[in-house]
């Protein structure tokens, strides 16, 4: 085994075209040769919203929500602005009421959705969404509703329907057309988001005694933008639904809004070198890099590359559903399939040309 798999302990800084190859330059200057690029980075961070781009770099913005060092420095009665509602968002408030920060947060989004909690008790999944599966956004909503309405009758709660549609999520995705995929991410994420993602029950019960206590509020509402005045980020909001704005002086304002898939251009220089040489592409819903359905990155001509490959989140706008630990191990073996098919296609015509 340690003559086949060699484990280095290094970033990619960047990559570079040898021939048929690439030459992975690495960040601590070393170099590793490769026939293939297999792309399977964890999630990026967060990416800034541009109304809060005017105070990037105070003090009291907290742009990664993972910076420990920089929740710890949050005052005991800090007025807090967590920005995002969902599981990240949970996380951060739990934590900060760990560390007996008791000042009042408010936690914004858009829709102002609070991630749901885990059910009671553990059922199996519900539904059948993949025989004769939907191709329309609104016809997917209206079937999932119906499920859960029919469960409800059987006594069953929306969490195995949930749970059906995750299972089958890929299926799922692949059958809509471009044009409905795009509709769902626009329309319905956020609402799948905080069904799909939930917070443990120990989590759950924090949020809940800080939003009797008066010290948790959420709120529908876009941010507008943000200045600083007096040591406090001011920003400025528009509730959902109407069109004046509300002004809010808050000590910390933390960024929870979830990973940035389309953002891994920016963020990732690697996979940026890769998308200059028009190897990689986005893909055409905004959530990850363009695959085919061989798990190839698709370059910007609209081609596969031959010899690399996409493995995780950010092959989802492809593959759909591949957030969980479940499915981003399944697709890893499925890749690693196609990988050695690869490999086994290569050896072949390396014999015939010698």
């Amino acid at each position: 085994l340690s003559k086949t798999i060699r484990h280095v302990r290094s970033a990619v800084a960047s990559v570079e075209r040898t021939g048929e190859g690439y030459r992975l330059i690495l960040a601590d200057g070393g170099t590793l040769a490769a026939d293939a690029v297999v792309i399977a980075t964890t999630h990026p961070p967060p990416a800034l919203p541009m109304p809060l781009k005017s105070v990037a770099g105070t003090a009291g913005l907290v742009a990664n929500p993972y910076d420990l060092e920089r929740l710890e420095a949050i005052g005991r009665d800090d007025r807090v602005l967590v920005v995002g509602t969902g599981l990240t968002s949970a996380d951060v408030i739990a934590t900060l009421d760990r560390k007996g920060h008791r000042g009042h947060i408010v936690a914004l989004s858009r829709h102002g959705y609070r991630s749901r909690s885990h059910a009671s008790i553990p059922a199996d999944p519900v539904g059948d969404f993949t025989t004769l599966p939907s191709r329309s956004a609104t016809a997917l909503f209206k079937r999932i509703r119906a499920t859960i309405l029919d469960a409800k009758r059987q006594g069953e709660d929306w969490h195995p329907v949930l749970d059906a549609v995750r299972r089958q999520g890929q299926a799922i995705w692949q059958a809509l057309p471009l044009a409905e995929q795009r509709q769902v991410v626009r329309h319905l994420r956020a609402l799948w988001d905080v069904h799909r993602f939930r917070v443990a029950p120990q989590i759950a019960a924090v949020l809940d005694r800080r939003a009797a206590e008066g010290r948790l509020s959420y709120r529908a509402a876009s941010i507008v933008g943000a200045e600083q005045v007096d040591g406090c980020i001011r920003v400025r909001q528009r509730l959902r639904g109407q069109r004046s704005l509300v002004v809010d002086a808050f000590d910390s304002v933390i960024v929870t809004t979830g990973p940035a898939h389309a953002d891994i251009l920016r963020t990732n220089t690697a996979i940026a070198a890769l998308a200059r040489m028009g190897l990689v592409r986005l893909d055409p819903i905004g959530l990850g890099l363009d695959t085919d359905s061989q798990g190839r990155a698709v370059g910007t001509s609209g081609r596969p590359t031959d010899s690399i490959f996409v493995s995780g989140p950010l092959a989802r706008g492809s593959v759909g559903e591949l957030m969980g630990i479940p499915e981003v191990t399944a697709h890893a073996e499925r890749i690693a399939a196609e990988i050695h098919q690869w490999l086994g296609y290569q050896t072949a015509l390396r014999r015939k040309a010698s």
